[in-house]
């Protein structure tokens, strides 16, 4: 039985309000993208596949580790600081986006093998 495929491209959780920004996905070549859906011109931040599988874990449990060889988080009240390991670049997410992000996340949203490149 054929498995369903999500649209290719740029998207956000179906928890997060239309209006409102949002962490946002696209899958890549290599692995997935990661970017802030209401910042113009926001970085990207990149992610191996298991890199990417190691965080969506860390996100899906509410246990941020810090250990998936990509991104570091720090919590703030209010909001979530996104660092890329590699190149020290910052994405900022208040309670409203993370939290409809890890929904979507714990509902499978954004796992790899039903995005499509």
């Amino acid at each position: 039985m054929p498995t369903a495929h999500r649209r290719a491209g740029w998207r956000k959780s179906t928890y997060s309000a239309m209006q409102s920004g949002c962490v946002e996905v696209s899958p890549t070549d290599g692995g997935m993208a990661l970017r802030h859906s209401k910042v113009p011109g926001s970085p990207v931040i990149s992610f191996t596949g298991e890199q990417w599988a190691r965080w969506l874990g860390e996100v899906v449990s509410d246990h941020l580790t810090n250990t998936n060889g990509a991104v570091t988080v720090v919590v703030r009240p209010g909001s979530w600081t996104v660092r890329d390991a590699s190149t020290g670049t910052e994405l900022v997410f208040d309670e409203q986006e993370w939290t409809a992000f890890r929904l979507g996340a714990t509902d499978g949203e954004f796992d790899p093998s039903v995005l499509v490149v």
